[in-house]
Order: C-alpha cells, then sequence, then structure tokens
C-alpha cells in the first residue's frame, strides 16, 4: 500500500516516449565454461580416465545493443496507471527481437519521487525469425526521481532518464 500523496492532476493523461540508443540487453549465449568436478569416468573412446576439461553451456548475459524504444504511460486522476514499453533491437545476424511489456498498478508522488507500485502486467516478446513467447509480471515497484511541467514529464533513476511528452 502507497503512503504517498496521489499523483497531481498535471500528471494526468497520455504521456509518449521514444528514443535510439545502446542498452544492456539479457541475450543467451553459448560458452565453453570449465567443467569443475571433473570425476573419473569412461571417455567416449571406452578408456578410463578423466572427462572434458570443458562443458558447454547456455548462460544469459548483459550484452551492450543498439536499441529502439518507445513507450506510453497513461495516468489517471486516482493514480491507476498503464505503462506500455516497446523496445527492438537485433538479436541475431538477419532476425530482430521485439520485446513489448505492459505494467499496470497505482503511480504516487512524495518528496520529488514517482512511485510506481506494479501490480502486474505482461510481457511477450516476438522474433522475426519465428520464436515467440511471452510471461506474466511479479508485484513490484519503482521509483524513479520526477520532474513535470511544460508538457514533459521526464522520470530519472540513476543513469537512466526518460523524458515524455504529453501527447
Amino acid at each position: 500500500m502507497l503512503h504517498a500523496q496521489p499523483t497531481p492532476a498535471s500528471a494526468t493523461g497520455r504521456w509518449t516516449q521514444s528514443s535510439s540508443g545502446k542498452e544492456l540487453v539479457l541475450v543467451p549465449r553459448i560458452k565453453l565454461q570449465p567443467n569443475v568436478g571433473v570425476s573419473y569416468g569412461t571417455s567416449l573412446g571406452g578408456t578410463a580416465g578423466y572427462g572434458s576439461p570443458t562443458r558447454t553451456a547456455i548462460v544469459t548475459e548483459p550484452v551492450l545493443m543498439q536499441v529502439t524504444r518507445s513507450m506510453t504511460l497513461e495516468v489517471e486522476g486516482d493514480g491507476r496507471f498503464v505503462w506500455k514499453i516497446v523496445k527492438r533491437y537485433a538479436e541475431k545476424e538477419g532476425c530482430s527481437m521485439t520485446t513489448t511489456q505492459v505494467k499496470q498498478g497505482r503511480v504516487a508522488e512524495e518528496g520529488g519521487k514517482a512511485h510506481f507500485a506494479i501490480e502486474g502486467g505482461t510481457e511477450r516478446f516476438v522474433s522475426s525469425c519465428g520464436r515467440e513467447g511471452s510471461s506474466d509480471l511479479a508485484r513490484t515497484s519503482e521509483q524513479y526521481a520526477v520532474q513535470l511541467g511544460g508538457g514533459r514529464l521526464v522520470l530519472q533513476s540513476g543513469a537512466t532518464r526518460w523524458t515524455f511528452f504529453r501527447s
């Protein structure tokens, strides 16, 4: 439950943002890793001895990539919000990935900070090479320093800074 003040009336409405730049994207990679704890066993050739010193593993790691982002933030007078985030980036040679995240919940303002209580939502990905999937978002919260005025809404957290315009 939020103990902050409701969002200012000037924050209600529909806000949009679009940008393109380098962002960290979680990407699955195939890696050779040391086979820690190699035990005595039989090799494929039929002789007794230690196994391979490496193993193949699929790991998910952050990679700096060129990302095109567009967002729509709709805030109602009672503080309810829907925040839609669409990101596009090159998945691999000849394939692009589009992820769409829709967050829903309540936003409140306190001391120059916007507190987003995310009550649910969905995340969906579609690859131009045929892969797709979706999942539900867990309940969580996000906090941003907020500046509001002149038809602009700026949300900032650490190095992240998004400027939304009233639409």
